[in-house]
């Protein structure tokens, strides 16, 4: 073989595996949303202090990975003593920030250009200082280097230690945000 052919093969094939290895992604533009009942009362709070950093190759979805953060400390519901309740009953002193690793994604090989999907992404959700492996529905749109993501599921706060007088046995939680290359 010619030499000069087979170093532009070769150097092609590495062209390739390099555009077919997984690329950090950071979150921006984030929000974090969580409905809880106390006795009869509904508790809405939020924060928009979501961060997540993940290697992802949206054309091979099997090597993803990473973690997303939600700043359990900075939750507002609307009410400044209730919000220090919920702080004491999270143990954002002690623990800031709920922890979901993810570990893979169900169903998917790839993400599509333009096309919004849906999935099942797995990993472990720590909260409390506690982790238990969670499985949570997602919804994935690529356009371009960004990849916008929202999820809903709920929870037991109970398994977490979270245990409030008169609280309920399930949180209900929405987090979107917006994945780019830096």
């Amino acid at each position: 073989m010619n030499t000069r052919v087979g170093s532009w093969m070769l150097g092609g094939l590495f062209l390739l595996s390099s555009l077919a290895s997984a690329a950090p992604y950071k979150a921006s533009g984030g929000q974090a949303a969580f409905d809880y009942r106390v006795i009869i009362i509904p508790v809405h709070g939020e924060t928009a202090q979501v961060s997540a950093a993940l290697e992802i190759n949206p054309d091979d979805l099997a090597s993803v990975g990473g973690t997303l953060k939600v700043n359990v400390a900075s939750l507002k519901t609307g009410n400044s003593l209730r919000d220090e309740h919920m702080r004491g009953a999270l143990g954002a002193a002690q623990f800031p920030d709920a922890v979901f690793t993810l570990t893979s994604v169900q169903g998917l090989g790839s993400l599509p250009e333009g096309q919004p999907v849906s999935s099942t992404v797995t990993g472990q959700f720590s909260l409390r200082g506690v982790s238990k492996t969670l499985n949570a529905p997602v919804k994935l749109t690529r356009q371009g280097n960004t990849i916008a993501v929202a999820t809903q599921f709920k929870f037991n706060p109970h398994d977490f230690g979270v245990d409030y007088a008169g609280g309920a046995s399930s949180i209900a939680v929405g987090v979107s945000f917006r994945l780019a290359t830096p």
